[in-house]
């Protein structure tokens, strides 16, 4: 199997871009999580405050040091300001050229959500990204392209766009809130019934949780229900694969996903179940093919049982045809 590789060009601009976010993300971080120090007078006293958004917690009656410790916040919070302002210029010049470079492959409304989902902290510790989303950490590793009709994109000429759903394989994690985040990404999102949320485009959200999880839920409507759905905990075994792809508005951002062979192998473990729709079974095939074919083309990952202590049985069973695929 060949693969489109980037040239020469596009490899230099999506380092350059990774780069540029791998400076901008843990500061941007610290800037939200520093809050401010605030002097305010009650009562013929002057009292120090920090303030993080709504939140006001008192640092007691204001004495030389706290105004020195002003002073010191201050000025890291102005260098962190001025450093933050400095890179995200940066990445939006960059913008431009990812896009016209045909680096920008994930759909704007997907890399929204994961940003969304990264700003929360959620991302890589109670959420991940499974499904045909997590193809483009795998071609980003490696430098390839894959094939359009591989991989999910917001191009309304494909039929399968409208049903294109962003797996999230969730975990012992508390959801309050989750239908807020995708709403403050676009407030079109309603959810269905509970079990996922689709925007006015037909983007659909899944929340799929092993079925030995016992997550609480909420009210329909309110939030989205986490599916138990066999195989999931086998995704979330494996060590997490994280990548710094490109979003289809030409800004970086992050992504965690499966080890590409735990997820090749779940892909064909999931082609052979008797309950598994005929319509997508070869597009399950395929998936599994292509990554392990970019996982010994180009990761050289070992590919043996010894190396994969995490692996499940069922897996571990398909890991002879898979090699040999």
């Amino acid at each position: 199997m060949k693969f489109a590789e980037l040239s020469n060009e596009q490899r230099r601009q999506l380092i350059d871009a990774q780069q540029a976010f791998a400076a901008w993300r843990p500061a941007a971080s610290e800037l939200d999580k520093l809050g401010t120090l605030r002097s305010q007078a009650s009562k013929g006293m002057r009292y120090m405050y920090e303030v993080h958004g709504s939140v006001r917690r008192s640092l007691g009656r204001e004495t030389p040091e706290l105004q020195r410790q002003k002073a010191r916040h201050d000025a890291h919070r102005a260098t962190l300001k001025k450093t933050v302002r400095a890179l995200e210029k940066r990445l939006d010049d960059m913008a431009p050229v990812n896009r016209a470079l045909g680096l920008g492959r994930i759909p704007t409304i997907a890399a929204r959500i994961l940003r969304a989902l990264d700003r929360e902290a959620l991302l890589g510790t109670h959420v991940i990204v499974a499904g045909t989303n997590a193809l483009y950490a795998y071609e980003a590793a490696t430098g390839t392209l894959l094939p359009t009709e591989h991989v999910a994109t917001g191009d309304a000429d494909l039929l399968w766009d409208t049903k294109q759903s962003l797996l999230l394989a969730a975990t012992g994690m508390r959801r309050e809130g989750l239908m807020g985040i995708l709403r403050r990404v676009d407030r079109s999102f309603v959810a269905n019934y509970g079990f996922n949320a689709t925007n006015n485009e037909g983007y659909v959200v899944d929340l799929l949780c092993p079925e030995t999880d016992d997550i609480a839920t909420m009210n329909a409507g309110a939030d989205l229900e986490a599916v138990p759905m066999p195989g999931i905990e086998w995704l979330l075994r494996a060590p997490q694969f994280e990548q710094t792809i490109i979003g289809g508005d030409g800004k970086p951002l992050r992504i965690a996903v499966p080890d590409p062979r735990a997820f090749a192998l779940h892909k064909l473990w999931v082609s052979r179940r008797d309950n598994r729709d005929p319509l997508k079974r070869p597009r399950d095939v395929m998936h599994a093919r292509i990554v392990a074919n970019l996982i010994r083309t180009y990761l050289r990952l070992p590919f043996t049982a010894k190396d994969m202590p995490w692996l499940s049985k069922e897996l571990r069973a398909n890991l002879k045809e898979l090699k040999a695929a």
